[in-house]
């Protein structure tokens, strides 16, 4: 149950967030930065640019970590979101940046499909302090208190912050 814990609180915070959206019509363009949507095709795989940092003393003792990269349909509060892609790194200090190879059709393997705009974010499980447990106290985390890991399939590098585990 533990390992799952973070993926619920995730599922979680983007039901309540889609409780609390506003009406995008009245939103001025300027100021959505919410607002994600899907780069155009191309014939092969993208690569999504993420820069890792934080501001705390991090100490990791295992470097292997799980980035994963979740989509869902922007309009539906309860659906669960979508595994798109997962890879696996190797980082032994932060800050650093990956680049997460993300297929081309990442809109279409969501699930229920959506209707209206997708959202994408990204979550990390690390087992940083290696004691044989990922996403535990003690652990590098993203720092859901500064930011939602809320990523857009673009050129552009994607920031996430982290935390560790209290």
């Amino acid at each position: 149950m533990r390992k799952y814990l973070p993926m619920l609180a995730v599922v979680g915070i983007i039901t309540l967030s889609g409780c609390n959206s506003t009406d995008k019509k009245n939103a001025p363009a300027a100021t959505d930065t919410t607002a994600n949507t899907v780069a155009p095709a191309s014939e092969s795989s993208e690569n999504l640019k993420i820069e890792f940092s934080g501001t705390e003393n991090f100490t990791i003792k295992n470097p292997k970590l799980k980035v994963s990269l979740f989509g869902v349909d922007e309009r539906l509060a309860d659906a669960p979101a979508t595994l798109i892609t997962e890879k696996e790194y190797e980082e032994k200090s932060i800050p650093f940046t990956i680049d997460l190879p993300v297929p081309k059709d990442a809109e279409s393997k969501i699930n229920p499909k959506p209707v209206g705009p997708a959202k994408y974010y990204v979550t990390v499980s690390w087992d940083s302090d290696g004691n044989g447990k990922a996403d535990q106290k003690g652990d590098i985390f993203i720092d859901y208190d500064k930011q939602f890991p809320n990523v857009k399939l673009n050129n552009e590098t994607q920031k996430v912050y982290l935390k560790v585990l209290k």
